[in-house]
């Protein structure tokens, strides 16, 4: 038996890219950032509620939105081109923009809820 040969086999990388292993890392990667920072603007929420700083309760505020905007940055990432089968591109693109403009705003208000309930639940579970 050639143990060299076996030694090179033993820790072998599969061949080609392994995407779903580095997506999953991407996103676990990502999710546990976006958690940490939620739990930092509970914390100042919690602190600036006990402390009565006017200091932690704005550098709150500004943390808020800030991770908001953050989360809303990944929103710009598509555009649903929901009728581009019309004849008049111009309607078309104009429906377009609303409809695109409907949803942004949905995921805008959906975004800012989630944000809010998150930091008050940190914040409360703190106590």
């Amino acid at each position: 038996m050639d143990f060299t040969n076996y030694q090179k086999q033993l820790f072998a990388q599969p061949e080609g890219e392994i995407t779903v292993a580095t997506t999953v890392r991407n996103f676990a990667g990502w999710f546990f950032d976006l958690l940490r920072n939620f739990v930092l603007v509970g914390g100042l929420k919690y602190f600036a509620v006990k402390s009565g700083s006017d200091v932690l309760f704005y550098l709150h505020e500004f943390a808020l939105i800030v991770i908001f905007l953050y989360c809303l940055s990944y929103v710009d990432q598509w555009y649903v081109n929901l009728f581009g089968f019309m004849e008049n591109r111009k309607l078309g693109y104009w429906l377009d923009i609303g409809f695109n403009g409907v949803v942004a705003i949905a995921i805008f208000l959906i975004i800012h809820r989630g944000a809010s309930i998150i930091v008050a639940e940190i914040s409360r579970a703190q106590c």
